[in-house]
């Protein structure tokens, strides 16, 4: 059975088809184009004309990719940026009427239900599965999801309005960022993860899981300018020390600069400063001293969710 799951976030479009039977999958193809359909979404509450003809472009070239591997369902998942738009209906009338396609709306926990799906069978896959609970975090551009769950249980999630393009939207940093821009982002993040923070303190996690995104950008720029990972399909494990390395080399870099640091896709370089002092918060806040890299979200959540009911 070939299924292709089609994520549409806030800033990129993820398609990834895969083949799947019993408890099995195989992934075939899986790509990631920018759509950037952040700008402005926290002040407009809509997607602007150029945004709708992004939506379309990368449809397109899905569609065309999709017929050639002759899938047997198409499952296309509509996240944060459209979830929260007033044309969403407009949005969604077109994608059906030009390619045939079908899209689901889901709400942030549908969200956070599917990426725990995807972390746990990840880190179970790379035999680093442990009893005491971990906290998955995924950084997306409309919104952030926090899980926290255990070798068997989700105890807890929440997706917070939380993505690097409302951050950017909100306080509007500077470019290189200044102190004070980190300063004003942390007193942000204190305000909006207070139930994070209350949540932690019951439940203690003891490690943190970095899904996908952001965080298989930071793999590739520690293997390109620091050191090589001992990485598998599903998952890896880095150190604060070797995070910290990388986060130090990009926050005093423009916009420009990032463009050529190595390891960093351009599809990234304008946020991923926002998204290290997200993740360096975390780090500092709760103590964790690794991150464990899964390379699952979303879209293998989706196929992990079939084969769970097979």
């Amino acid at each position: 059975m070939k299924v292709a799951v089609i994520d549409l976030g806030t800033n990129t479009f993820n398609l990834m088809i895969s083949e799947y039977n019993h408890h099995h999958f195989q992934i075939l193809y899986s790509d990631k184009y920018p759509v950037k359909l952040g700008q402005k979404i926290a002040e407009q509450h809509t997607i602007d004309a150029s945004g709708i003809e992004r939506i379309k472009k990368v449809l397109s070239l899905y569609s065309d990719i999709i017929t050639k591997h002759h899938v047997d369902e198409t499952i296309a998942l509509a996240t944060s940026s459209i979830r929260t738009a007033k044309n969403q209906k407009e949005i969604l009338n077109l994608i059906k009427d030009q390619f045939k396609i079908h899209v689901q709306v889901i709400d942030g926990e549908r969200e956070a239900e599917l990426i725990y799906l995807a972390n746990q069978f990840a880190i179970k896959k790379c035999m680093i599965a442990a009893s005491y609970p971990v906290l998955i975090m995924d950084i997306g551009g409309g919104s952030t999801e926090f899980i926290i769950s255990d070798e068997k249980n989700l105890l807890w999630k929440k997706s917070f309005l939380l993505g690097m393009a409302r951050i950017i939207d909100e306080i509007k940093p500077h470019d290189p960022i200044l102190h004070s821009d980190i300063e004003n982002i942390h007193d942000y993040l204190d305000k909006i993860l207070e139930p994070l923070i209350r949540q932690f303190h019951i439940f203690k996690p003891q490690a943190l899981v970095g899904s996908s995104g952001v965080f298989d950008s930071i793999v590739e720029m520690i293997e390109a300018n620091i050191r090589p990972l001992n990485r598998t399909e599903s998952c890896c494990v880095i150190t604060q020390h070797d995070f910290n390395q990388i986060y130090h080399d990009i926050l005093p870099l423009p916009y420009s600069e990032r463009l050529k640091y190595k390891g960093l896709i351009p599809m990234r370089a304008d946020m991923v400063v926002v998204s290290f002092v997200l993740i360096d918060y975390i780090l500092k806040k709760f103590s964790f001293e690794n991150i464990i890299i899964s390379h699952y979200s979303l879209k293998e959540g989706v196929v992990i969710e079939k084969l769970s009911q097979k």
